[in-house]
């Protein structure tokens, strides 16, 4: 479900014109879909707001977690976990 979810948000970010023909975990979100830097940052807040969490500042959003929406989903689903165990 995490991959689906991020996977809609970029797409809705992006918009049909930019969203490559396939898509998987692999798929660069800058050079895949074309998205510049606003845009990462529409898809961080959403993904925060859809998934109820908090990036943290110190080291959740770098640029190899912004690289691919598999390595986005990482760090989602660790915050995620992380929020739920309450740390």
């Amino acid at each position: 479900p995490f991959f689906d979810r991020t996977r809609t948000i970029i797409e809705r970010v992006a918009g049909a014109q930019r969203t490559p023909d396939r898509v998987d975990a692999s798929t660069r979100l800058v050079d895949g879909f074309w998205l510049d830097s606003v845009e990462m940052l529409e898809v961080v807040i959403a993904c925060e707001v859809e998934f109820g969490i908090v990036f943290s500042e110190d080291g959740d959003l770098d640029v190899a977690s912004l690289d691919t929406i598999g390595t986005l989903v990482e760090v989602i689903r660790a915050r995620v976990a992380s929020t739920q165990a309450g740390v």
